[in-house]
């Protein structure tokens, strides 16, 4: 499946780079899921152990911000995501993983 934060071609280590980058960001908030890197993309694993498997980076943080019931942690979500790209030390893919701009709306994530 084509991914605009991967182009055209998708490796192991992109997917792996990219759930790093989401589990940086949501280190530490409560209701954080884990993400871990498959060939074919991500699975999302919930707080209480509900799960989803994504195939994209933009699916992927939608699947994330669903698990996040709380508008002040959604806000601390925002800007550590907007914090994480602006990072120098986070340049390419970290960055677009972090800066890709998903809905940034409540969800239901178990």
């Amino acid at each position: 499946m084509a991914d605009p934060a991967l182009g055209p071609v998708r490796t192991m280590r992109q997917h792996l780079i990219v759930a790093a980058t989401v589990n940086a960001v949501c280190a530490g908030l409560p209701g954080a899921p884990k993400v871990t890197a498959f060939k074919d993309g991500w699975l999302m694993t919930g707080p209480a152990g509900a799960s989803s498997q994504c195939h994209t980076v933009e699916e992927l943080w939608s699947a994330v911000l669903g698990c996040f019931t709380d508008a002040s942690v959604l806000d601390r979500l925002r800007r550590r995501r907007q914090a994480y790209a602006a990072d120098p030390d986070n340049a390419g893919l970290p960055a677009r993983a972090a800066g890709l701009a998903g809905p940034q709306t409540q969800g239901d994530c178990a």
